[in-house]
């Protein structure tokens, strides 16, 4: 169609019944006198053909049969906001009419290999996947006014997973999810790759069931961007602060890093946000209207664009200073249609994975790691769409005291904590970070493990402590939150560092007498959520503290406020957050498990039952019931999180464990472990209760403290000096076992998809791989010279291991 939505045909280009590709893109000049300066071809397998880049609208060129048709697609770069190009229709079917004369003077070469394929024969559509790619940094959805930068070759990409995947693949570009569904992709989207909160907001819209699968890494080796506060050069305002009173130009709702992220960023920094909050959809009128505004005024744009737009010449370089920029947020993410089945599905990963592999193709995806793999025990379930916003919008939804709950992801552990919302300079690694125990879903599983470990250790920084270290660390956007214990061994102390330098931003500490067996410091893991710290000693003293000055913002004291009794070794479990409630576990008799309000700490609801135990709650969706797994002394037990109802108690057969590893959830099912009982699985029924026979069992992984971690369908953990891999599809039997000298009864546990990381208790790090038929140590490295004693949980936060020893805290560089 042209400008004015006419169709434009021009019979038998190819021959009946066949598909030809050929892809054409303008190249647009990103003057503010928005002028249009040729055209070239660029090939492309997209079987919708050939594209444009207008003011409005992407044109698709359809070849199929005698009719060529120019459909509409949506507009590149809408939401990025980097182009802000008006064209002439006749100068636009001017182009398409000299690109076809150009496809037809030689340019077969140019012609995809699927797409050829594709042509050749008729095909199912199990046989064609069908791709759509959103990612702005995409050829067709970009310019290349900045050298190798926004020019990802997805066509190579596309040829890599057809050789791998022995199918056909239909490649389509488009920045909306449901236009490409109408047009390009022809109704169908087996895989989408783009930037997460903007597909998982288009997904949502067209009621899709979508699964997040990998992540593709950036030159600098993450998988995330952040929003920038940019201002006019020649404005007042230096930081974030200074922004007080100033105009806040966001984007729209689903651009993550411009809108929920910068928000919660701005009330990070103190200052308050007007409802309703100003909007544009791209960078650029976001820019200039910051430039133009008669009051002072800043925008908020993409972390990506503010090259393009001072190499396009669309914002003279030097014209916009950034004052400051939002936590990290995910960027391009692969996902996959859930009606794809899990085989296919571990096919299309592996092809994925294996893009590492060739120097090349990273070259062209602009990609230091290719990509990685979202690490979900195996058989977790799809993201509903009602859900779908809260699932891609990890800062925000945390942010308002939301419940990631993803609908029917039976057994799968919802998100518990946010990142620190966004200070000034950013922080390290990824939107979420490891704001708690065991990270961001307590399930100890990260985006990405490296291949191997550093042969000698690095140091970021280091920062001494007194001890004894018993606590995890909690890190998030630039803050990392330490539990500590005063030279005197009378007030417990915690402290707020600088995730990149390890310089103290403020302290807590509070008069906490007694006597303990393992020394008296904190046990508990901080939780960083909503820009709050919740911090529990070992003799029950729970404060909430602002995460940006530790000011207290209302505390309790479990023994006094509940009437409990302080366990033999003190309180030991984290607290938990969810759908704005604070879970705790006193113990007492009347109130043995409760929630409590996030702001304000008042009890919303209590449960009666039996003293505290030592492991950490966690809440997941078992036989449908959303609920909070927890032990007390003598037993495990479900409650409904809204009511606080107990919905079921489980007695394990044999008495008297300790009850310390924290629950597993994954795939609809539980698994506990403990050291009188073993490791068991359990199953549920439709009432959300446990089923008292376990479904398997394994005796011999009986962890008396360490917590196992579960990734790639199996199930890793230590127990008398071994170490286990047992298969969770095979009731729980081994897949082997292996020894080490350096491997007690403890260890910490991080896995991604393919790898576990151990951090064992003398100090030492153990990369295992996580899918191989047999032990595989890929590489292990000594953190220290000097003996000493590592009890405490690490955190990871992108390519950073944040350990904790007797002696202090240590930043290490793993890549």
């Amino acid at each position: 169609m042209d400008m004015e939505g006419h169709a434009l045909s021009w019979p038998h280009l190819a021959p009946c019944g066949q598909e030809q590709v050929v892809v054409f893109r303008k190249i647009i000049s990103f003057q503010r006198t928005h002028s249009i300066i040729g055209c070239c071809a660029v090939p492309c397998c997209l079987h919708t053909g050939l594209r444009f880049c207008t003011k409005d609208v992407t044109m698709c060129l359809i070849f199929s049969g005698a009719n060529t048709t120019l459909r509409s697609a949506p507009t590149a770069m809408e939401r990025s906001g980097t182009k802000n190009v008006e064209s002439q229709p006749a100068q636009s079917i001017k182009t398409v009419l000299m690109c076809l004369l150009l496809s037809l003077l030689g340019q077969a070469a140019d012609v995809s290999p699927a797409a050829q394929s594709q042509a050749q024969q008729p095909t199912t559509a199990i046989e064609v996947l069908s791709v759509v790619v959103m990612d702005p940094l995409a050829r067709p959805l970009s310019c290349d006014c900045v050298k190798g930068f926004a020019q990802r070759d997805y066509e190579k990409l596309a040829r890599w997973l057809q050789q791998r995947l022995d199918c056909q693949i239909r490649l389509s570009f488009s920045e909306a999810l449901g236009r490409a569904l109408r047009g390009p992709a022809g109704g169908k989207a087996h895989v989408v790759i783009g930037k997460r909160s903007v597909v998982e907001f288009d997904a949502a819209a067209e009621r899709l069931k979508l699964r997040p699968l990998a992540m593709l890494t950036g030159k600098d080796g993450t998988t995330t961007l952040t929003g920038l506060f940019v201002v006019p050069s020649n404005a007042a305002a230096k930081t974030m602060k200074d922004l007080k009173g100033y105009r806040i130009i966001f984007g729209p709702p689903e651009v993550e890093e411009r809108h929920g992220a910068a928000i919660a960023a701005l009330k990070a920094a103190g200052l308050s946000v007007s409802q309703p909050v100003e909007t544009e959809e791209s960078c650029a009128s976001a820019a200039f209207s910051a430039m133009e505004s008669p009051k002072p005024a800043a925008a908020v744009i993409s972390s990506y664009s503010k090259a393009l737009l001072e190499g396009c010449g669309t914002i003279e370089k030097g014209a916009l200073r950034v004052v400051g920029q939002t936590a990290p947020v995910p960027f391009i993410t692969v996902f996959v249609d859930e009606s794809i089945p899990p085989e296919r599905r571990q096919r299309i990963l592996d092809a994925l994975l294996s893009v590492r592999e060739d120097a090349k193709l990273l070259e062209a995806l602009e990609s230091e790691r290719g990509f990685v793999a979202i690490a979900k025990p195996d058989g977790a379930g799809a993201v509903e769409p009602s859900e779908m916003r809260l699932a891609g919008s990890a800062v925000q939804s945390l942010l308002d005291g939301k419940l990631a709950d993803h609908g029917d992801r039976a057994g799968e552990t919802p998100v518990v904590g946010s990142a620190a919302q966004g200070a000034e300079n950013g922080g390290v690694g990824d939107a979420v970070g490891w704001p708690g125990w065991r990270g961001p879903a307590r399930d100890a599983l990260c985006p990405h493990l490296p291949d191997r470990l550093p042969e000698k250790p690095r140091f970021a920084w280091s920062k001494r402590l007194n001890g004894p270290a018993l606590a995890g660390i909690a890190a998030a956007g630039d803050r990392l939150i330490v539990a500590d214990r005063d030279p005197l061994d009378q007030q417990d102390l915690f402290v707020c560092l600088k995730t990149a330098t390890g310089e103290q931003i403020w302290q807590v500490r509070y008069p906490a007498p007694g006597i303990l067996d393992y020394g008296n410091s904190p046990r508990a893991t901080p939780l960083i959520h909503a820009g709050k710290v919740y911090l529990l000693g070992a003799f029950g003293d729970l404060h909430c503290v602002d995460l940006s000055d530790g000011k207290v913002l209302w505390r309790k004291n479990l023994l006094r406020d509940f009437g409990a009794e302080l366990p033999k070794w003190g309180y030991c479990w984290s607290p938990i957050v969810v759908d704005g409630k604070l879970i705790i576990l006193p113990g007492a008799r009347e109130a043995s498990v409760v929630a409590l309000d996030c702001d304000s700490g008042k009890t919303l609801w209590r449960s009666p039952g039996g003293p505290a135990a030592y492991a950490s709650p966690i809440v997941a969706r078992l036989g449908g019931q959303l609920q909070v797994v927890a032990y007390d002394q003598t037993s495990a037990g479900g409650w409904d999180l809204q009511t606080g109802r107990r919905l079921w108690t489980l007695v394990p057969p044999e008495k008297n464990d300790f009850n310390v590893p924290t629950p597993i959830a994954f795939d609809g099912k539980l698994l506990l472990c403990s050291e009188n009982n073993g490791t068991r699985l359990y199953c549920f029924d439709s009432q959300g209760a446990i089923v008292p026979k376990p479904e398997a069992s394994f005796d011999d992984l009986a962890p008396d403290s360490s917590t196992p971690v579960a990734t790639a369908g199996r199930v890793f953990g230590v127990c008398s000096g071994r170490l286990y891999c047992l298969d969770v599809g095979n009731g729980l039997q081994p897949v082997w076992t292996a020894e080490d000298q350096l491997l007690d009864n403890y260890a910490s546990f991080i896995a991604s998809a393919n790898r576990v990381l151990i951090t064992t208790q003398c100090g030492h790090l153990l990369l295992v791989d996580a899918t191989g038929p047999q032990y595989k140590l890929l590489s292990r490295l000594a953190l220290f010279d000097e003996q000493t004693e590592v009890i405490s949980h690490p955190a990871i936060v992108g390519n950073r291991l944040f350990v904790r020893d007797s002696a202090g805290v240590h930043c290490l560089l793993l890549e």
